[in-house]
């Protein structure tokens, strides 16, 4: 059931994708996501995210403007579907054109891919989310965003002003599955992070758990303005960005004991779109 849910998604994405190349609007866009697999808006798991240009860097938007931008420079969706009453949930970025802002979603891919090959049972998804951070704090070195490497970038807060979500969550019948706090099965659970507040899985992975798996980079000026005195940081490079508001790649993910499954990947390619 995840997994035709993943491929109905993965169908309405590819077709969101194409409206995006042909300039359309959000709303319209929108439209052809629902259009492809014939679906109601009330039969989407959650408001589709379906956002171009700056309004990308907003994580939960959903306003979609009647008219497209008069420079259409990037695209974020981050869009699901349902099947039998369990949920996929996916998010794809897209650059207009080559140049700046695709290498960035090119480099945000190759570090998801990374993050996706350290998945293993035993493994505390604290410490993935960790591995994400530092992660993004290379790139944003490699983008001369921030001068620094990448453990004191994150040492010195930088990671979670570009990145202030969590890694990802479970998934199923829920889009934010329940579990994510529990210690065990008579219902102790773990504090949330105070460093991480939003990190919203905080167990150690075992074999059938299944989970997103979400970085992001995002031009959010209110938590950039606790740096805004910063050295460290290219302002310049920052504004760069800003017209094209973020990044973000989600896939789910099965937990197997002899290696994960990828419930969004296959479906991309068994339509051949990835």
């Amino acid at each position: 059931n995840l997994r035709e849910a993943n491929r109905l998604a993965a169908k309405a994405h590819v077709a969101a994708k194409e409206a995006f190349f042909a300039g359309k609007s959000e709303l319209e866009i929108h439209h052809a996501y629902l259009s492809a697999i014939d679906f109601r808006e009330s039969q989407v798991p959650y408001n589709s995210i379906v956002a171009l240009n700056s309004d990308s860097a907003i994580l939960h938007y959903d306003v979609y403007d009647t008219v497209p931008p008069k420079q259409i420079r990037s695209f974020l969706i981050d869009a699901g579907a349902r099947y039998r009453g369990y949920c996929s949930d996916i998010t794809r970025s897209y650059a207009y054109e080559e140049g700046f802002y695709a290498d960035l979603v090119e480099a945000m891919d190759k570090a998801q891919q990374e993050l996706l090959s350290e998945i293993k049972p035993g493994v505390s998804y604290y410490d993935l989310h960790v591995s994400m951070h530092l992660k993004v704090a290379q790139i944003l070195t490699d983008f001369e965003f921030i001068k620094g490497d990448e453990q004191s970038i994150y040492d010195k807060g930088y990671t979670s002003a570009f990145m202030p979500h969590g890694l990802g969550h479970f998934i199923g019948l829920q889009v934010h599955d329940v579990g994510g706090f529990l210690k065990d099965d008579k219902g102790n659970s773990y504090e949330r992070s105070e460093r991480h507040p939003f990190l919203r899985l905080l167990r150690d992975i075992e074999v059938g758990h299944v989970f997103t798996i979400e970085p992001g980079l995002y031009v959010v000026d209110q938590l950039l303005e606790e740096h805004k005195d910063s050295a460290d940081i290219n302002w310049e490079k920052v504004d760069e960005l800003r017209p094209y508001g973020g990044v973000r790649i989600e896939d789910s993910i099965v937990v197997g004991a002899d290696g994960n499954e990828n419930l969004t990947r296959d479906a991309f390619k068994e339509l051949g779109a990835e």
